[in-house]
């Protein structure tokens, strides 16, 4: 008999393993338990607020003083993105910087040096120390470790010393001209290569009138200039007075009415702090944001400081043209009047509660240089089936916006969107509400989801900014965990060792109400470890900042 592969045994194993055992096997392979996690010791500045941006910056500092301290010449080279800069210095000095680097960085708290040879292989410290030739590029990072030992750093925030060639003959370029002697050509062209080489003049000037940056005439044509802004809709589903309207709505309703029973389920209103822990997490990623609107049904969270000067609090009667709808309980009725929000930037990323950045990111993630929106598909298809009943109301949702995009522009679609924060063009959803004004004013009229509902903000827009010339399809990387799932914990766990997560989304349509307090425990304690460091936004920072639940 053919011995089994070791993947297939696993595989085996790991469907006949109760989730709770699995999971406690897992953190125990990967060093999870408290006990393991005891030895991390925090690093200096881990107690403010964490801005990845703001620790690159610090860190690319420390970096240029050490190189600088050593007298070693080296140029900043402009680039795309805020993450992962690049200072060029000649080969011939790859001595004096790996000896500079050990001697100012190694030691240091929470630093690591790391060597490349050209093809991007990890060379070990003293090969690359007896072979300087060989390091095409070191890079340097500063971990910063919140109390709970989370190191909220990423690879993307490492510094890279390149070591460029120094043509002393001169040499032929790719243009059939040649380079003057004494440029200096980078080893390695990779896809945020902006700049291949440096001709003698622009170095000397770089390194002694730019304080040894080189930048771009004018901003990029890929970078995005236009100010952007982030909208959040929130409820407080445990507000009695929210709820007694609620449930007083939802008794109202008769099975006549066509609504779907998982658009009335408690669940769809449950509150598990998420919205604190995603806003943490757009200050760690997503700083470059320019204002923050927070939708509610006039509800504040207690733990928020309305006095931030980057974040305001829309009530839902500012922005229905019709407020004698209110008050409605139906996402997809508050999503088509966000367009109304006074003050509101011309694109902006409107998201859920449920959603977390997970690692750095840029505007250009979600919009292209000129103006463009992205919109990111699902690779599911959509069900080719007219809407029928029993539908869930997401999917007649989908349907009916696809039979409007048959009978408007002559064109179908064919797959789902992922559950992202959605880009949007303000001025497209104007033009969309004044073209179909009947269609907004029924769904936002819509108190629950209902069958005749059309997605407009998180579907249907970024399908019409699309057949409109005003979106592209853009790719993040990307995971949903439905946290009905029963391994939704060892999930959890996977998600909070990945690093090269974008987004994250953590949703649930129904759950058995007998799950409910452990799938708050487990989500809880995910949050807190993911995301342990207050955020400005909080009024209690203290209290909050340095939880624990492991």
């Amino acid at each position: 008999m053919p011995t089994a592969s070791i993947p297939a045994v696993r595989a085996a194993l790991a469907k006949r393993l109760p989730p709770h055992v699995k999971r406690a096997l897992l953190r125990a392979l990967h060093g999870e338990f408290p006990r393991r996690r005891a030895d991390v010791a925090p690093v200096a500045g881990s107690s403010r607020p964490f801005d990845a941006r703001v620790e690159q910056a610090d860190a690319l500092v420390t970096v240029r003083s050490t190189l600088a301290g050593a007298g070693i010449e080296f140029v900043e080279l402009p680039r795309l993105s805020a993450f992962r800069p690049v200072l060029a210095v000649r080969r011939s000095a790859g001595a004096d910087v790996l000896a500079a680097l050990t001697g100012g960085l190694e030691q240091a708290a929470g630093w690591t040096v790391r060597a490349e040879d050209e093809h991007g292989a990890t060379l070990r410290w003293n090969s690359a120390m007896r072979d300087p030739d060989s390091v095409a590029r070191v890079l340097c990072r500063r971990a910063v470790t919140a109390p709970n030992g989370r190191t909220l750093t990423t690879s993307d925030l490492e510094i890279a010393v390149e070591l460029w060639d120094e043509l002393m003959h001169g040499a032929a370029n790719d243009d059939g001209a040649a380079y003057p002697a004494g440029t200096l050509r980078r080893r390695q062209i990779r896809r945020d290569t902006l700049i291949e080489h440096l001709d003698p003049d622009t170095w000397r000037g770089a390194v002694d009138e730019g304080g040894a940056k080189l930048t771009l005439p004018a901003a990029h044509i890929r970078s995005v200039t236009e100010p952007i802004d982030l909208v959040y809709t929130w409820v407080d589903g445990a507000d009695p007075e929210w709820r007694e309207a609620m449930t007083a709505a939802r008794d109202g309703v008769s099975a006549a009415a066509g609504v779907e029973r998982s658009a009335l389920a408690d669940s769809r209103f449950t509150s598990r702090d998420e919205l604190r822990y995603s806003l943490r997490s757009v200050e760690y990623y997503a700083s470059w944001f320019r204002q923050i609107f927070l939708v509610t049904a006039g509800q504040i969270p207690d733990w928020l400081d309305t006095d931030h000067p980057r974040i305001t609090v829309v009530d839902h009667r500012d922005i229905f043209t019709d407020p004698d709808v209110l008050p409605v309980f139906n996402s997809h009725a508050i999503e088509s009047q966000l367009h109304h929000i006074d003050g509101l930037a011309e694109r902006y990323v409107y998201l859920n509660d449920d959603v977390f950045f997970m690692r750095p990111t840029d505007p250009e993630l979600f919009f292209e240089g000129n103006g463009m929106a992205r919109f990111f598909p699902s690779i599911v298809p959509l069900d080719h089936r007219p809407a029928a009943p029993g539908d869930l109301p997401v999917m007649s949702a989908a349907k009916r916006g696809r039979d409007h995009l048959i009978d408007r522009h002559g064109r179908t679609v064919t797959h789902r969107f992922k559950h992202t924060p959605h880009p949007q063009v303000r001025t497209v959803l104007e033009e969309m509400e004044a073209e179909a004004p009947h269609m907004f004013s029924q769904v936002a009229a819509s108190r629950f989801r209902h069958p005749d509902d059309y997605s407009i903000a998180s579907s249907l827009h970024h399908h019409e900014a699309y057949v409109r010339g005003r979106a592209v399809p853009g790719e993040l990387s990307y995971q949903f965990i439905d946290l009905a799932y029963p391994d939704r914990g060892v999930r959890l766990d996977r998600a909070a060792r990945r690093t090269d997560l974008d987004i994250l989304c953590l949703n649930e349509s129904t759950i058995d109400p007998g799950d409910a307090d452990t799938i708050a425990d487990e989500v809880a304690q995910f949050l807190d470890h993911r995301f342990p460091v207050a955020s400005t936004f909080e009024t209690d920072a203290v209290a909050h900042g340095a939880q624990n639940h492991d």
